[in-house]
């Protein structure tokens, strides 16, 4: 298996039970207690997360959708091959409750080295990248949330994870991240505020839509691509090993 991987769970709520995307922390939590101790211990010293989590209600498949996507080698062994073989039916000790797992599939399996390919080796003919934040999402800067998505932050966040956990084809300009933000401007945006509920505190978040079209660069188009598809795994933001910050992307040509 590569080191890109998404597990999805399609999960049942307790009778007359309704899970928001906050209870996203209450699966991660549980799934630590599978998870082997010492690796556990050993993601408390990492300032970010190798995988990012994610708890949504999708509408097409009338199912409640638990989505783990690990974004190293490591994690694929330690959290979701856990993950995987968790009981069909588990029990989440903070609330009390029995959560129905009703079905397990890994739905995405890539690498660093072949999103790179995938970018690079080919003619890229896209205007813009349309980034849909499925659950609510957040930045930390100057010591407080900024609660609307600037170019910048989303750059800034992509980059710090694809070269925390890349083991090849790392960005290596320090400066990268402000050198695509400066080559794509604001086309649209549909967002609304949504705080994330998270251990007592409702955290300042946003959710929708914010599309970011693309100036004449093609090198910064096609990074800005390969990391729109990877977004799709790490999530944009802080707290996505949580819940929050999960993203779907969108190609868009005019």
């Amino acid at each position: 298996m590569n080191d890109l991987v998404t597990l999805e769970l399609i999960v049942k709520s307790p009778e007359g039970v309704k899970l928001p995307q906050s209870a996203g922390s209450i699966l991660h939590g549980m799934l630590m207690e599978y998870v082997d101790r010492d690796y556990v211990e050993s993601l408390h010293q990492q300032s970010l997360r190798p995988y990012s989590q994610s708890l949504k209600f999708d509408k097409e498949r009338d199912a409640l959708i638990w989505k783990i996507s690990a974004l190293n080698k490591q994690a694929v062994d330690e959290v979701l091959a856990p993950a995987f073989a968790l009981p069909m039916s588990v029990h989440l000790k903070q609330k009390g409750w029995d959560l129905q797992i009703l079905g397990k599939n890994y739905v995405y399996n890539t690498s660093y080295e072949k999103l790179a390919e995938k970018y690079f080796a080919n003619e890229i003919d896209v205007s813009a990248i349309e980034y849909r934040f499925l659950t609510s999402c957040s930045f930390k800067t100057d010591g407080d949330y900024a609660i609307f998505p600037q170019p910048k932050l989303i750059t800034k966040s992509l980059v710090n994870r694809w070269n925390a956990f890349a083991t090849t084809e790392k960005l290596d300009e320090r400066s990268v991240a402000y050198d695509l933000a400066d080559q794509v401007y604001v086309a649209d945006y549909d967002l609304k505020m949504q705080k994330f509920a998270l251990e007592g505190t409702r955290i300042q978040a946003f959710r929708g839509s914010y599309t970011l079209a693309f100036k004449g660069n093609l090198m910064s188009r096609k990074i800005m691509c390969m990391l729109g598809e990877f977004a799709q795994y790490s999530g944009i933001g802080i707290k996505t090993a949580l819940g929050m910050g999960a993203t779907k992307t969108n190609l868009i040509k005019w």
